[in-house]
């Protein structure tokens, strides 16, 4: 199971949540439980989860659940480590905007 990130995704707080969803899971075997950053593209950092349960048809519905699990965690706890677009405007820096009430 794949996901792709943006690059400040906490890894190791990730990995400690997949462990975390699987302990909790019925499905799985406590075989594989296994995050990777598998990939680093020009936007995003691709995570691979690896898990484990009895049968094809086990696997395939613990997986769906670890991702939807995941997700969720991401959104809730770290919402900029989804991926972003970035754009970068030619010109001078941007200067702070102060509203003052009046």
């Amino acid at each position: 199971m794949h996901l792709q990130t943006d690059y400040t995704v906490p890894v190791e707080a990730v990995r400690t949540e997949l462990r975390r969803i699987l302990e909790a899971h019925p499905l799985w075997d406590q075989r594989v439980c296994v995050l990777h950053v598998t990939d680093a593209k020009e936007r995003t950092l691709e995570l691979r989860a690896l898990v484990s349960a009895a049968n094809a048809g086990n696997v395939w519905e613990l997986r769906c659940a670890v991702r939807e699990q995941l997700i969720t965690f991401l959104q809730r706890e770290f919402p900029g480590s989804l991926p972003n677009t970035r754009v970068l405007l030619p010109g001078p820096a941007p200067t702070a905007f102060t509203h003052q009430a009046g």
